[in-house]
């Protein structure tokens, strides 16, 4: 292992599935620039790839390409995370003026052209709430400067944004598509781009106004809400948001089993959220693998695990 640079697996013939992996070894290749691994793929350095940049994939899948694409929908969510303990947001009618300015199809448009869908909180299919039952789900700028008006705020609302540099790649897009969409109901706000390094320091400590995110998600609901949104749960802190209501639905949805009895649960959670909007979701995309076509037999998870290329092998 060379840090940052490259990392070698050799296979362990004695794999509790027997004739498992299929190939003898992987070398991986640390490359931050996703330009860069096109490049490599295409002069064929390189043979298989996780992008998460939309705009290489396309690259990636153009007609004349040769090279092998697998898209999974993620799990992981785009979301602007409103930080309910700073002043200009601890009147719940400011954050829902906000989700109610922004429309999330255009940020998935303009960052990530348009490959996703606006989601949920609660990301997989399953569980995902109707977004026609979710406040301030659709872009109603009117409703948005009457909200301001009734929180006394129609003028004066300021605040900054942290995003990333290249973690995600279409964060700062994503930042600068909601300063433009917040600035036509008078809010003014700033973006601070951060190396990621910064970036997740200041985020674990909840050391900012706002923040455009990409949070892991989770087949289980319990697995994506809990930890945020129950008052104990271990990253609350940064979700900056509790609820007496919410944390009594948590604690009897990872009590029952039955996926049937915890869906409605789970839905009523997503509306609760909703309506008090401490973040504003936006979007899921996809999780992207690009090869050379003799790359075969990989099956790509919504969670980006990668525990199929034990099932991978070389058709050459």
């Amino acid at each position: 292992w060379t840090p940052d640079q490259t990392f070698t697996m050799k296979a362990f013939k004695d794999f509790w599935i027997q004739g498992l992996p299929r190939i003898d070894g992987i070398e991986w290749r640390t490359i931050p620039d996703e330009s860069s691994i096109l490049a490599g793929l295409r002069a064929k350095t390189l043979d298989w790839a996780l992008i998460n940049d939309p705009r290489v994939a396309i690259r990636a899948g153009a007609a004349s390409s040769t090279l092998s694409i697998s898209r999974a929908p993620a799990l992981a969510y785009h979301v602007l995370q409103l930080n309910a303990k700073r002043p200009a947001f601890t009147d719940v009618k400011v954050r829902q003026a906000i989700s109610c300015a922004i429309d999330r199809q255009e940020v998935l448009d303009t960052a990530s052209l348009g490959e996703g869908q606006v989601t949920a909180p609660a990301t997989a299919p399953f569980y995902s709430a109707n977004l026609n039952d979710l406040t301030c789900y659709k872009k109603d700028e009117a409703k948005a400067k009457q909200l301001l008006t009734d929180a006394g705020k129609s003028t004066g609302v300021k605040f900054t944004i942290i995003a990333a540099t290249g973690e995600p790649p279409t964060a700062v897009a994503e930042a600068q598509s909601i300063q433009a969409q917040l600035k036509k109901v008078g809010i003014e706000t700033t973006i601070e781009t951060l190396e990621l390094s910064v970036y997740v320091d200041r985020w674990l400590k909840a050391d900012f106004d706002a923040a455009v995110a990409l949070n892991g998600g989770n087949p289980d609901p319990d697995v994506m809400f809990y930890r945020y949104w129950n008052s104990t749960g271990n990253l609350n802190n940064v979700a900056a948001y509790t609820s007496p209501d919410i944390d009594k639905l948590l604690d009897q949805g990872r009590a029952i089993s039955d996926p049937e009895k915890r869906k409605p649960i789970y839905t009523d959670i997503q509306k609760k959220l909703a309506d008090a909007a401490p973040w504003v979701w936006l979007y899921v995309g996809y999780e992207y693998r690009v090869g050379q076509p003799f790359v075969k037999g990989f099956t790509p998870l919504p969670n980006g695990s990668l525990i199929y290329l034990r099932e991978a092998w070389l058709d050459k």
